[in-house]
């Protein structure tokens, strides 16, 4: 049957393409989706695959826990070695503890009702590695002052501060606090009152305006609202859907922007691409006509082991680039960037939520000589307080449609400019346009620069493992040796008094108050931490292990297979998801018993076709659009054709299945015309080609749908939805029968 089949096929598309339905149901598709389609198959190579690969992943990569054997054997390491470490380890637990008793202490008392401990719950340590992590160190950053660049814990400990809360302090913090005091002695006689705006606020804007060069300001409650405003902004006023980011870039947590993390949440609204390559700005010139906006976070912050901006060598136009012309070379990537928006009519959007006011007074527009179109900042603008600003041009602020009048871009916060926020950002904003303010900064960076470069000739000297990258006062620790260990640096930082954000070493600051003598000691911490770990065999060398890098591959190749192949979690989670949908599917719209009826009868004719196609695989055709119809015709008459998730993740409307069914009946209809006869004879003559005809149409639309659903969607939903329809008609038999029983017995 099969070879029949095959031939058949064949032979089908041989005759029926040139003058059938085949070829004007691929006219209609490609006059409907074919530019955007083509656009997209032409822009595959600048598409990132990380956001597709880390949710795919995510399904099938299960949590598995080393034993603290394993833990101290990850990369393979000889037994002397292991217990080498062990001592370390528990050596490194218990100075922890002593020198914090009192963070520990309160660190324990709310662990269960705080979720964002982040250090303590071991956030930055791989995942095989944390249990035994969470074991032995239960520490969490309290603090109870800031001085100078220096952080007070409770236990009285002073840390030099790389964290730079979150990008806050650019600065200092004694700087800030004195801005708090003298912004709300500003606006104390107004207060908390909200709506109203203090007139400083009409100051702010002024002075927004200059620094930005764009003409008009709006505020926000944090910056990832900020963000969320811009993107929303963007869509209403150029009517346009897709919002173009980069891998690896953060703009806050609204997920509606994270598809280069791996968002839990599919975004299909968001085109995520590599980052300074050449395909990137062709895709960016394919797909302008749904492009709303390009959103460039102008130091991308989740790159593992690499300095800012960027990779240490770097494409740009096809150029190769060294890690000496960084600055130089993201310019020239911001700039072409630049041109192809003004080309396309996409507005450039500057994410500089972070990177506003770190890297420049005018940040990264005045660091990278690049101008925006619409400008993010966040809370350094209000001198710590939470704030998010929004600066763009007049035709991206709308929030009307001059056109349609009941059109409206709904945007507002309730701490969008609260009197506080605009009193401490008046104080920021009259000293990062003086000269002086001006002078400090490059001051700042070429003290990180004199740092950085210091700090890796010792380490080359010392034969450290451990280098600097850097950009202004933004840098990073970089690893120059493999390792399973290099995330455990941070805990040996913080024991030599260096408090440090979430993100541990893979994202560091510096404020401007930090002095020659502040970088000494911070470059002494930062040797004794590393020397302390590398004594301690959590780096071994060539000599020490001689297959090391081998060993480690393996170790990883292996534990990643053997978290793959266990196939009952993976399966399990695969058929849960698929009864879930199939759940959804009958709540929402397979509720009413007349409709169950036919779905029964239809369900009891869809798997007597699917066996009946081995033996009469006309017959089976038959019965099965039979039985397609029956089915449809229950939605369409009594409950609806889609419910609202259905729809949303397959764009199917009634419409659509409507049109799809129409498909099918013109196939016959053309047959008959052909022959201009309606005798019984002629129908029966003309069934087995209708029938393959039905399958080829069956066949190209389930193949579209799950090709759509693997391009907007992803893999494992078009898997999902492909298992759930082929499989609907025993399911529904399972769930129809045994309710229709039910109610006749009741």
């Amino acid at each position: 049957m099969n070879e029949f089949a095959a031939q058949s096929a064949i032979e089908w598309f041989r005759m029926e393409i040139g003058p059938g339905w085949l070829a004007a149901t691929i006219a209609v598709v490609m006059v409907l989706h074919g530019r955007r389609m083509l656009a997209w198959l032409l822009s595959i190579k600048a598409i990132s695959p990380t956001p597709a690969l880390s949710r795919f992943l995510s399904r099938l990569v299960g949590t598995r826990h080393y034993s603290e054997a394993a833990f101290l054997a990850a990369d393979g390491a000889p037994e002397p070695v292991q217990r080498a470490r062990q001592e370390a380890i528990n050596h490194l637990a218990t100075t922890m503890r002593e020198r914090c008793p009192k963070s520990e202490a309160w660190g324990m008392g709310v662990r269960e009702g705080l979720s964002d401990l982040r250090f303590a719950d071991a956030n930055r340590v791989p995942f095989p590695f944390a249990k035994v992590m969470r074991e032995k160190f239960n520490l969490c950053s309290v603090a109870v002052a800031s001085e100078g660049p220096y952080i007070v814990d409770m236990d009285g400990n002073r840390n030099l501060d790389i964290g730079g809360s979150y990008g806050v302090n650019v600065a200092g913090y004694d700087r800030y606090k004195n801005w708090i005091d003298r912004g709300w002695a500003k606006v104390r006689d107004l207060g908390p009152v909200l709506g109203p705006l203090h007139p400083i606020a009409a100051e702010n804007i002024a002075m927004l305006k200059e620094i930005s060069g764009l003409e008009e300001v709006s505020f926000h409650q944090s910056g990832t609202e900020a963000v969320m405003a811009a993107v929303r902004l963007a869509r209403f006023n150029t009517a346009r859907e897709k919002i173009v980011c980069f891998s690896g870039a953060y703009h806050g947590w609204w997920d509606g922007v994270q598809p280069g993390l791996g968002s839990e949440r599919v975004i299909d609204d968001c085109l995520t691409l590599k980052e300074m390559n050449p395909a990137s700005l062709e895709a960016i010139r394919r797909m302008a006509r749904d492009i709303a906006g390009v959103l460039v976070n102008p130091v991308q912050s989740f790159h593992p082991n690499s300095p800012p901006p960027n990779d240490a060598v770097m494409m740009t136009s096809g150029i190769r680039k060294t890690r000496d012309d960084v600055t130089q070379s993201y310019s020239a990537w911001l700039r072409e960037l630049r041109q192809v928006c003004d080309e396309c009519n996409v507005p450039l959007i500057f994410d500089e939520v972070f990177t506003g006011f770190r890297l420049a007074p005018g940040g990264a527009q005045e660091r990278f000589g690049v101008r925006a179109d619409m400008v993010l900042y966040g809370k350094t603008l209000a001198a710590g307080l939470p704030i998010g600003v929004v600066c763009a041009k007049r035709g991206l602020m709308r929030r009307f449609d001059p056109e349609h009048p009941m059109r409206i871009a709904y945007v507002v916060g309730t701490f969008s400019a609260y009197p506080q926020a605009m009193g401490a950002m008046n104080e920021f904003l009259h000293w990062v346009r003086t000269p002086e303010a001006a002078a400090e900064y490059a001051a700042a960076n070429q003290r990180c620069a004199a740092w950085a470069k210091l700090t890796n000739e010792e380490f080359s000297v010392l034969d450290l493992p451990v280098r600097i990258g850097h950009l202004g006062t933004i840098w990073t620790v970089l690893f120059s040796q493999p390792g399973r260990y290099n995330w455990l640096l941070q805990y040996y930082l913080r024991i030599e008094g260096i408090n440090m954000s979430w993100v541990g070493t893979g994202r560091c600051l510096t404020s401007l108050d930090y002095t020659d003598e502040d970088y000494d000691a911070l470059r002494v911490k930062l040797r004794e931490a590393t020397i302390k770990m590398k004594n301690d065999k959590w780096w071994l060398s060539t000599q020490e292990q001689p297959e090391r890098d081998r060993d480690i591959r393996r170790g990883l190749t292996r534990e990643f297979a053997g978290s793959l192949l266990r196939f009952p979690r993976p399966v399990g989670n695969f058929y849960s998801e698929i009864m879930r949908r199939k759940h959804d599917d009958h709540v929402a719209s397979h509720s009413h018993p007349v409709n169950q009826l036919l779905h029964l009868i239809s369900s009891t004719s869809f798997v007597v076709a699917y066996v009946l196609i081995f033996s009469d695989f006309a017959a089976a055709m038959w019965l099965g659009l039979a039985a397609l119809f029956l089915r449809q015709i229950g939605h369409a008459l009594i409950e609806p054709t889609c419910h609202d998730k259905e729809q949303l993740l397959l764009g199917f409307d009634t419409r659509s299945k409507s049109l799809i069914l129409g498909a099918y009946l013109l196939i016959p209809a053309i047959h008959m015309a052909a022959s201009n006869s309606l005798a019984p004879e002629a129908l029966l003559a003309m069934a087995p080609q209708v029938a393959l005809q039905w399958f080829g149409f069956t066949a190209l639309v389930i193949a579209g749908r799950v090709a759509a659903l693997v391009r907007k969607h992803g893999l494992y939903n078009a898997l999902v939805w492909f298992v759930k329809l082929i499989t609907d008609p025993f399911t529904d038999i399972k769930a129809y029968y045994p309710s229709l029983l039910l109610r006749k017995v009741a």
